[in-house]
């Protein structure tokens, strides 16, 4: 964690927590308890000096003081010092001396912080299904599980372990109000299978998944892009579906971006490239004129041109 985000945390949580705890053990034990280790320490801690509070600490835990402020304050002390190992192994044992579930929380947040500077991810994972076994708020508890499947995602990805990868995408999309970049991972990975059914199969997962939150999409894009693909591969597959259904959502989901305000320029595009598909070259010849009056400048666009004139035996 670093420094500023560390006395964020300290200014938020400590006072209730640990603060508090200080002051009362400072008013019980008075001034006859003056060289008590602990009291040392919190007083070190207190003015800013953590390496020297750390000796006073480490006496206070050996001599057998392990009352959670104890073990809280070292843990505390520790992450000043960036000392980040060792701080997430006192906040193990401070957790196991907590018995209220908000207290738990901060510091489970804390041993998260800690995890995610040290890159230890595994351990980052473990600690957010933690939290969202401990806080009460539905929504908290999903970004929580979010989160740690984001975080195995990464560490699978890295890892080349695609089949696990794929179980932590899914997760992400049964936890996500909307996951397209998901779907759209699963499908690439689909194409370097070479299996053309699950490759036809994401796409239709996919299809069905839009079709129900189509109040999410912003950019039907990629989602066309997709379904474009699946159409090509329904020429070779042994499927359910043929070309001609993919062609059918196409036009559905164009409709809908037209009704959402998309670009003439780019609406224009997805027509050319639809009647392409469906080999009515004279149909995206006139398209692409019509494209060209508003892009005469789109050079990939003139030579398209060139290639429709002489599929359709232009000179």
């Amino acid at each position: 964690m670093k420094t500023g985000r560390m006395i964020s945390f300290l200014n938020k949580y400590y006072p209730p927590v640990f603060c508090m705890l200080l002051l009362l053990c400072c008013i019980l034990t008075g001034c006859a308890q003056e060289e008590d280790p602990y009291t040392k320490a919190v007083g070190f801690f207190k003015a800013g000096d953590y390496s020297a509070a750390e000796p006073y600490f480490i006496t206070a835990i050996e001599t057998g003081d392990n009352r959670m402020q104890v073990r809280l304050g070292h843990a505390y002390n520790l992450l000043q010092l960036e000392e980040y190992p060792d701080a997430i192994s006192e906040l193990i044992e401070t957790d196991r001396l907590i018995s209220d579930n908000e207290t738990l929380a901060a510091v489970k947040e804390t041993m998260l912080d800690a995890y995610l500077t040290e890159e230890n991810y595994a351990g980052a994972a473990r600690v957010c299904e933690e939290l969202s076994k401990i806080v009460k708020d539905e929504k908290k508890q999903t970004e929580y599980l979010i989160q740690a499947a984001t975080i195995r995602s990464d560490l699978y990805l890295a890892r080349g372990d695609i089949s696990q990868y794929e179980d932590e995408l899914r997760k992400l999309i049964e936890l996500k109000d909307y996951a397209a970049d998901e779907y759209v991972e699963l499908y690439r990975l689909a194409c370097g299978d070479d299996n053309y059914t699950k490759r036809l199969k994401v796409a239709d997962d996919f299809t069905m998944y839009v079709t129900g939150r189509t109040a999410y999409v912003e950019d039907f894009t990629p989602f066309l892009s997709i379904l474009f693909d699946a159409s090509n591969v329904a020429k070779y597959a042994d499927y359910e579906h043929d070309r001609e259904y993919y062609f059918s959502k196409i036009e559905e989901f164009m409709t809908l971006a037209e009704d959402r305000g998309a670009g003439e320029e780019q609406l224009l595009k997805l027509k050319i490239v639809l009647a392409e598909h469906r080999g009515k070259m004279e149909l995206a010849y006139k398209l692409l004129g019509v494209y060209l009056n508003h892009c005469p400048e789109d050079a990939l666009a003139v030579k398209e041109k060139e290639y429709l004139e002489n599929r359709i035996g232009l000179e």
